[in-house]
């Protein structure tokens, strides 16, 4: 899918604190995050995915002003369901409609948590209908409707097949790293929505293809 350039967006508000210093609004904005982030142990996922986001923006375009919050907020939501349910509704194995339930729960509370604390800097109205509309459908939305969603949606998948992304998810879901290696595999070209993207996990999967080795094959005999 292409998608054109982001269209600039002005903002009416009168209290743009967080416009002055952005770097601090969003090291504010990931403070804010932790508490909710911290149930299921996501502010790496949070950090790693927000570093791919800007990686893509320069690459591929679309206004900060949405994507650095959204990446940043996209799982607050998942605070909102007990251990048990995160476990059922997340990773590899899931599957089924409780699966996509509990994943659903997890976008609409993840927009309405993103929601309160933009608010509470009277961040631009627009601008949160449009980040709280990605929150809402990061997982389960088959498309992308903006360029700003694409990488979100991109940044977000691109945790998996990154270095620590890869060692926290074959922990986090009882699996072992072929398991993993092949499910990326399988689902790569479907998934991104950006060239980018697609071109940031290729590069990676190589670079996990290590962990598939037996330990003598990757480390030098001295």
């Amino acid at each position: 899918m292409v998608f054109g350039r982001a269209k600039k967006m002005e903002s009416n508000s009168k209290k743009e604190i967080w416009i002055k210093d952005w770097p601090r609004f969003i090291n504010r904005l990931f403070l804010d995050a932790e508490p909710y982030l911290s149930v299921r142990g996501d502010m790496p996922h949070a950090k790693v995915s927000h570093g791919y986001a800007i990686v893509l923006m320069k690459e591929e375009g679309g206004d900060q002003r949405i994507i650095e919050p959204a990446i940043i907020l996209h799982d607050v939501g998942w605070s909102r369901l007990e251990r048990q349910a995160i476990s059922a509704a997340y990773g590899v194995r899931a599957k089924g409609s409780e699966w996509r339930n509990l994943n659903r729960v997890h976008e609409e509370a993840g927009e309405a948590i993103a929601r309160e604390i933009l608010e509470g800097y009277s961040y631009d109205p627009s601008l949160i209908e449009t980040i709280a509309s990605i929150i809402r459908a990061h997982d389960s939305g088959e498309e992308a409707r903006s360029i700003e969603e694409a990488v979100v949606k991109d940044a977000d998948k691109l945790w998996r097949f990154s270095e620590i992304g890869f060692s926290v998810e074959t922990r986090r879901q009882g699996i072992s790293p072929m398991e993993l290696y092949q499910h990326l595999e399988n689902n790569r070209e479907s998934w991104f929505f950006t060239r980018t993207g697609l071109r940031l996990a290729e590069k990676e999967l190589q670079r996990r293809k290590y962990l598939l080795k037996p330990q003598k094959d990757h480390y030098p005999t001295i």
